[in-house]
């Protein structure tokens, strides 16, 4: 089968058009496209996570910061929800 110059050059720009559109989407899940208050969630969650683990991980008996690692794990739950 013999493309002709004018078809090797229209599937060349749909294969193009298809790259850039799946560069869109591999870009979008990558997250760069969130908005900034999106991304301050989502870190501001990772934080959270990290400073529960933290807690957990430094607190001798656990009970005796349960006030505050519910408020931890509340506002942790909160990040989440208002994340992606």
């Amino acid at each position: 089968m013999t493309l002709s110059l004018e078809e090797l050059t229209l599937a060349l720009t749909r294969l193009q058009e298809r790259v850039e559109t799946l560069e869109l989407e591999l870009a979008s899940l990558r997250g760069r496209d969130l908005s900034p208050s999106t991304q301050l969630a989502r870190r501001n969650a990772e934080r959270l996570a990290e400073e529960v683990r933290r807690r957990r991980e430094s607190t001798p008996e656990p009970e005796d910061d349960t006030d505050i690692d519910l408020l931890i794990d509340r506002l942790h739950d909160l990040a989440l929800e208002n994340g992606p």
